[in-house]
């Protein structure tokens, strides 16, 4: 192939990079779509809580998939450097990450005198599922970033969100029909296999999509194993703006700090049922469409930095706002308000990490800063979970997410936007 085709596949290839783009969008609007009638923020705390789990479980519940995702990457980075194509790698841990599911649904259905196994089978479900996709995120990751130009890739992000969102609402009155006609473990049971059915609808938009060649000169790690971690460390020093992005990440738990415990707020405060949690997933879903959106826009013309600023003073409103309100229409405002918020983060996130890492350690790197949101994940809601179990105060909790966002914003600031000027605040 010509130097000049090769490091132009996007310009070359219009009709692959539309097909490509929206099979990507289909393929995580699907999958995402798909947890929503399981969802981490919603269903599932209020779920462990039913099943008799502690708060420091239900602290950690919407930390847990993107936590057990970010885990294997780091370890797996080299071999993915090596590859030349990344479709099948993913494409075969992308269906064993979505088997758990499947069996978790089935032994649920079939096992009615699971008891104390219930919990562990619930739980474990989506960390099993995690680990298998982490082996292929990173791929992923990869081969998404070759397929997306850069300027479309806050808008594929947003379309992916859009897609679970308009998912999400219709599985808001699902989760809400399922448990009034069939609470406990058969509910739960069909939760697990409508997900299932979902990410396998995902799974194969996914193969249709066409892997171009690359644009950049890779130059994968040569050596010992032992001699690439030990020069993992050097690599993250030498790239300090993503030092400053794991800052970022941390400080900026203050919604999954919050909404663990959220639900259980919301339906003790007000003194409503469990199926009506579905009303609140329903809500936050229109707010994802709307913040999606937005963040579409603003990331195309504006780049990621301004999204996460903006996520972070929605959340110190957000903490406020549910500190405040008692009624079940404030709460349901509060959720429009999360989903707004949080995809904002979540879209902005994606587009200035893909912007601040070199292409030709990508990979590695991605790995890296994955690996380093595992603990973020785990420590800020988990410090949430220490909070509510020692104070019992839910307000002490949203107190300090809004003092995390505030100390975010101040490291935000540090950090220069890749695409130069147009993209600072």
């Amino acid at each position: 192939m010509p130097a000049d085709t090769a490091s132009q596949p996007h310009t070359h290839h219009p009709q692959v990079v539309r097909r490509n783009f929206i099979c990507h969008c289909l393929e995580g609007g699907l999958y995402m779509g798909g947890v929503a009638f399981l969802q981490p923020e919603t269903v599932m705390p209020k779920m462990v809580e039913q099943l008799g789990g502690r708060s420091a479980i239900i602290a950690i519940m919407p930390a847990i998939l993107p936590a057990a995702f970010a885990m294997a990457g780091l370890f797996v980075s080299p071999l993915v450097e090596r590859l030349t194509n990344f479709k099948p790698w993913v494409m075969t841990f992308g269906l064993l990450q979505r088997l758990p599911y499947l069996i978790a649904g089935l032994l649920l259905w079939f096992m009615q005198d699971a008891g104390p196994w219930l919990l562990p089978v619930v739980v474990l479900t989506p960390v099993i599922s995690g680990l298998i996709g982490g082996v292929g995120v990173v791929a992923w990751m990869e081969m998404v970033t070759r397929m997306v130009p850069e300027r479309i890739r806050a808008a594929g992000w947003a379309a992916r969100y859009i897609t679970q969102a308009c998912i999400g609402m219709g599985a808001g009155a699902v989760i809400q029909q399922v448990l009034t006609h069939a609470p406990g473990q058969r509910g739960y049971a069909m939760l697990h296999l409508i997900t299932f059915a979902f990410l396998l609808l995902s799974w194969v938009s996914q193969a249709f999509m066409r892997e171009l060649p690359a644009a950049h000169h890779y130059h994968p790690h040569v050596g010992s194993y032992w001699g690439y971690l030990r020069g993992l460390p050097g690599l993250l020093k030498a790239q300090p703006r993503l030092l400053r992005l794991i800052a970022v990440r941390f400080t900026g738990m203050g919604y999954l700090m919050v909404v663990s415990f959220l639900t259980l707020h919301a339906l003790h405060t007000t003194g409503r049922p469990e199926a009506d949690e579905g009303h609140f997933v329903s809500f936050q879903n229109i707010g994802t469409i709307l913040g999606s959106l937005l963040a579409a826009w603003l990331g195309y013309h504006s780049g990621g930095k301004v999204l996460l600023i903006l996520s972070r003073i929605i959340c110190v409103v957000f903490c406020a706002w549910v500190c405040l309100t008692h009624s079940f229409s404030g709460f349901t405002a509060a959720y429009f308000v999360l989903g707004f918020g949080l995809f904002l983060d979540r879209v902005g996130d994606l587009t200035l990490t893909a912007e601040l890492c070199p292409p030709e350690r990508r990979s590695t790197l991605q790995a890296m800063l994955g690996f380093c949101n595992v603990w973020a994940l785990l420590l800020a809601t988990s410090l949430g979970g220490v909070i509510y179990s020692l104070s019992g105060s839910f307000h002490l909790v949203a107190a300090l997410a809004a003092v995390f966002s505030l100390v975010s914003i101040l490291i935000l600031r540090g950090i220069a936007e890749p695409r130069g000027e147009s993209g600072r605040i």
